[in-house]
C-alpha cells in the first residue's frame, strides 16, 4: 500500500503504510546510538525512499518528519 495517502496533518496516515516501522526503526535506533538528530533523520528518509522511489524527495522528508516527530505535535 501506497503512503501517498494523505491525512488530516497533510501527511501520509502511518497506519496506512507497512514501511512505517522501518522508519521509525532506523530514526530510533541512530538517535540511541548517539548520531545527531539529522544524520537520523537522512537514514530514515532512505529507508522510506527505498519502499516509496516514486515519491519525491521534498515528499519523503515531509512525511518522515511527520512520522518522527507526531508525538511533539499534540
Amino acid at each position: 500500500m501506497s503512503c501517498k495517502t494523505l491525512g488530516s496533518g497533510g501527511a501520509s496516515d502511518p497506519k496506512d503504510c507497512k514501511c512505517h516501522k522501518a522508519v521509525l526503526n532506523a530514526f530510533t535506533g541512530l538517535i540511541d546510538a548517539g548520531e545527531p538528530e539529522q544524520v537520523a533523520l537522512e537514514a530514515a528518509k532512505i529507508v522510506y525512499s527505498y519502499h516509496h522511489p516514486e515519491d519525491s524527495n521534498i515528499d519523503a522528508a515531509l512525511i518522515v518528519e511527520r512520522w518522527v516527530f507526531a508525538e511533539h505535535f499534540h
